[in-house]
């Protein structure tokens, strides 16, 4: 049984992840087919604190396949907008809601081992607390992806490079 927060993360995966399924359709060379697809793993983010800047470690778990391509990435925003986010994922599609999220084109897609990786450095933001969220989604799986429980980071002031949650 999915509770409210489960079911907040995927639809806030599945909203983010709509424009960079786009971009990745027409990156992908073969068409992904409508037969079953294997399940979607989410992805392992770590993330560290630089000063002001994330940088976050996004290492997607899925095995390639070639016929329904997977592809990782994360988002941060601002944590005290996470109860609007679990609410209305959608919100993240806004223009300025995020502070970062992973470019379209730069996703971590899967490998033949199952281990690509990929590490992202935010730009300079403004002391605070961020939630970072990774979500892993492939093209059969664009409304449905798995993400990760949000991590809370605190950037900047006297508590900067502390982090909460996994």
């Amino acid at each position: 049984m999915q509770t409210g927060t489960s079911r907040g993360m995927k639809r806030l995966a599945g909203g983010a992840a709509l424009a960079a399924a786009a971009a990745a359709t027409v990156a992908m060379t073969m068409p992904a087919t409508a037969s079953a697809a294997p399940e979607v793993q989410p992805p392992t983010v770590v993330t560290a604190v630089d000063g002001n800047t994330l940088d976050i470690t996004v290492t997607n778990p899925n095995v390639l396949n070639l016929l329904d391509a997977q592809s990782c990435g994360a988002v941060a925003f601002d944590a005290t907008k996470l109860p609007a986010v679990l609410a209305d994922p959608t919100v993240v599609l806004e223009p300025g809601f995020v502070a970062w999220a992973t470019n379209p084109i730069e996703r971590v897609v899967a490998n033949a081992a199952g281990n690509a990786v990929k590490t992202f450095t935010t730009p300079e933001l403004p002391d605070g607390a961020y939630a970072v969220l990774g979500e892993c989604l492939s093209l059969t799986t664009v409304a449905n992806p798995q993400t990760t429980m949000p991590q809370i980071v605190l950037v900047g002031g006297p508590l900067g490079g502390v982090q909460f949650g996994s």
